[in-house]
């Protein structure tokens, strides 16, 4: 806020030597678990936002998914452009973050380099993932776009070029990221989840986690009906949280301990963090190839993914969606699938090997065009959980549930 603060004095002076540009896109989105299984938290809840950790249970509520953004872009010069994009959620009480703030240098006609925060360029759709107006669905699936960090800090080149009749777009991009307060552990932890420390017990609330070293490239193609992606990347993961310790003191040198004592702080006074070990400091690989193709009558999406960690499980997580809608002026119907594994290649401290967790989204909809830059769209999703609770300890700490929602997406 500080900084904004900064941008609402500077920027008026500098208005008159920039071309400066806003724009910005919305979504007002309210859902209902319909029905469905209660998981271990005692809810039926259904997780639409892995990234923010918003779920909906068997009432209607509008906060989760509703978001309003604005972005501001100026021309400095004529090769070098600012741009920033504040974004306010309801899932995070309307708290007003910044998303982007970068800058773009064209080294050429085709060529540019990027440097600030920015989206990290993983997905098919990262680029505008929280644009609800520019895909046909209220939100992607959850279980395919479920990464803690969809931002980084860092450079990025492009450059792009035609053969025949594609157009072909390269990057290549560095950086590191770091999020604090990460909702995911405790809510999974709460449910059954999946981030031991070596030592120690974990106090309820949040943790930090670090991509260092993030590097990768990205390749798309494309021509009048299909447009194609491929990306890569790889960096270290890193995540840490407050423990603690309970000492056992024998007063008397009995052997017997008369009283424990709580322990969260180190002689210094900062607290206890979790330590690095197998299993909260790895490699982590990531494929993906993602794309549409358009057709008559009927535009066909989909994206694959591919994680690999390089953890004490050896996780693999292979994790798709497909869907198809209908070609129209107004009225959009469509359909679509998504299915995430968990595969475990290590026996980890005898833990075993094999599929550990899978689950699938079933999604029907229909998106309504009922005026210029605004869409209405009814949504129905299935979230099947088929993960096998044998022989391992279940990862698959879901729940099968159904939503509706409706949602009212726009840009301006």
């Amino acid at each position: 806020m500080k900084l904004l603060f900064i941008l609402l004095l500077v920027l008026p002076l500098s208005l008159s030597a920039m071309d400066f540009r806003v724009s910005g896109y919305g979504s007002i989105v309210g859902g209902k678990v319909i029905s469905g299984d209660k998981d271990p938290s005692g809810e039926t809840e259904f997780q639409i936002d892995f990234y923010d950790y918003a779920y909906y249970v068997e009432k209607w509520e509008w906060d989760k998914e509703s978001l309003i953004a604005l972005q501001l872009s100026a021309d400095v010069n004529d090769r070098l452009t600012a741009t920033m994009q504040l974004v306010a959620k309801g899932a995070d009480g309307w708290s007003p973050d910044i998303d982007w703030f970068y800058v773009t240098y064209d080294l050429t006609d085709n060529s540019q380099i990027m440097a600030g925060r920015r989206m990290l360029p993983m997905y098919y759709f990262s680029e505008f993932m929280e644009v609800g107006y520019a895909y046909p669905w209220i939100r992607p699936p959850a279980n395919l776009y479920w990464w803690e960090i969809t931002q980084f800090n860092g450079l990025t080149y492009l450059h792009s070029f035609d053969v025949k009749q594609w157009t072909v777009n390269f990057s290549a991009f560095f950086g590191r990221e770091t999020q604090t307060e990460i909702k995911s552990h405790d809510f999974w932890r709460n449910r059954g989840g999946y981030y031991f420390p070596p030592e120690g017990t974990y106090i309820a609330g949040t943790a930090d986690v670090t991509w260092s070293d993030i590097k990768g490239v990205n390749i798309a193609v494309a021509n009048n009906w299909l447009d194609i992606r491929a990306s890569y990347f790889s960096t270290r993961y890193t995540t840490t949280a407050d423990v603690m310790f309970f000492d056992e003191v024998d007063t008397n040198n009995d052997g017997i301990p008369d009283f424990t004592v709580e322990r969260r702080t180190n002689p210094d006074g900062t607290p206890i963090r979790s330590g690095q070990w197998s299993l909260t400091d790895f490699d982590l690989s990531f494929y993906g190839l993602g794309g549409t193709a358009t057709f008559d009558y009927f535009t066909l999406l989909f994206d694959y993914n591919y994680v690999i960690y390089d953890d004490g499980y050896g996780s693999r997580f292979p994790t798709f969606y497909i869907s198809a809608v209908y070609n129209h002026e107004t009225w959009q119907p469509y359909v679509g699938l998504s299915q995430a594994q968990l595969k475990i290649t290590k026996d980890f401290d005898g833990f075993g090997t094999g599929k550990a967790e899978e689950h699938q989204i079933l999604t029907a909809g229909v998106r309504y065009n009922f005026m210029s830059k605004a869409a209405l769209k009814f949504e129905l999703n299935k979230f099947k959980d088929k993960g096998d609770r044998s022989p391992w300890f279940d990862f698959s700490y879901h729940n099968d549930a159904t939503l509706f929602s409706i949602g009212l997406d726009f840009i301006f």
